[in-house]
């Protein structure tokens, strides 16, 4: 039997987002611990006495924890205590010493036990062309974190895929060499540089025909399945800023903070377009609006982690925002959600 702790803060004392803030929890603390459900033989939850909107226990249910034993407890008023804060303790019949129990604190519960916390997440999503390149790097340099293009490791892929000849239309035959493909990543100055069999392809990787390849390949379960451990696998050894479509929902469900970016069709166009002529590609507004568009409905309708905002994700609408005044309100939010243990930095 093994005892496996955690806790979080919850934004309000309302049923959705005490839900949410459990199943973050909860989600997390199975992820790093490669929990089986039916391992699980009980859960306490205790929250503190202003969240009294919701049972955490229906959160459980709702992730597929119907045989444990769930307890729900309020916990007693306690001057100075950390305020709108669920614990959660899980015991489960796992092979495995107490001494490997991963233990997780999030959102201004890293407060309470900061040894604890492991490394801190950022994740930020949204469609293409809305910035969020620009926004990761911007609050990597600000935050002194490692900065994580998801996007690269797709377009690493496609490069590979085209590179060996084959189609990105083809999912039989992109699944048939995924066994050769040996990618990875590493940081440079808290920067990502993407390897290929050793070979540092990054800056081979931003050409129109590799970001369209790119979104093709993404919509192949066994490519997400390849590079979900190698996403984990970063953000477990370094404080992270990650960037991608499905990073809060699917890749770290347990990131301290989440924020989706949005922006309006023509100003996403208009941002590529300034963003290709910057690097001498030569580009249409018009091609690249239609590009965004055919972008959307296939990150939109694919089967595997679709593009979504995660329940828990704050959104930032940048459409009339300057990318300075986008990285203060990211950097506000990240502030607001760890209690002031970071984000109290001014962009400009």
């Amino acid at each position: 039997m093994v005892a496996i702790r955690g806790a979080i803060t919850v934004d309000s004392n309302t049923r959705e987002e005490i839900l949410a803030a459990s199943k973050t929890l909860l989600t997390g603390l199975i992820t790093s611990n490669s929990l089986e459900i039916r391992q699980i033989v009980s859960i306490i939850f205790t929250a503190t006495h202003d969240l009294n909107q919701a049972y955490p226990a229906v959160a459980a249910r709702e992730l597929g924890v119907t045989d444990a034993g769930l307890i729900c407890m309020q916990e007693m008023r306690v001057e100075g205590s950390l305020p709108q804060c669920l614990r959660v303790m899980i015991l489960a019949e796992k092979d495995m010493p107490q001494a490997a129990a991963r233990h997780l604190y999030l959102k201004g519960a890293v407060r309470l036990r900061p040894e604890l916390a492991g490394f801190f997440a950022v994740a930020i999503d949204g469609p293409a062309g809305v910035g969020k390149g620009t926004l990761a790097k911007k609050l990597a340099e600000a935050l002194n974190f490692t900065y994580v293009d998801t996007g690269a490791l797709y377009r690493a892929v496609a490069y590979f895929c085209i590179r060996e000849g084959v189609s990105p239309d083809d999912p039989g035959r992109v699944e048939s060499v995924l066994s050769k493909l040996e990618i990875s990543a590493e940081c440079v100055n808290n920067t990502q540089r993407v390897l290929l069999g050793g070979e540092d392809v990054t800056d081979s990787l931003r050409t129109p025909e590799i970001s369209e390849a790119s979104s093709k390949v993404a919509a192949i379960p066994a490519v997400r399945a390849k590079l979900l451990k190698l996403q984990r696998d970063i953000a477990e050894g370094a404080n992270v800023v990650m960037e991608g479509r499905d990073i809060g929902v699917k890749i770290l469900p347990f990131a301290q903070v989440k924020i989706y970016l949005d922006a309006g069709l023509d100003e996403r166009a208009r941002r590529r377009y300034t963003e290709r002529a910057a690097e001498g590609i030569g580009a249409d507004l018009g091609a690249i609006k239609r590009e965004l568009e055919e972008r959307d409905l296939r990150d939109a309708r694919r089967e595997d982690s679709p593009l979504a905002k995660a329940g828990d994700a704050v959104l930032i609408d940048s459409t009339d925002m300057s990318p300075w005044q986008v990285t203060e309100a990211a950097l506000r939010i990240i502030h607001e959600k760890t209690g002031g243990l970071h984000g109290g930095i001014q962009a400009g």
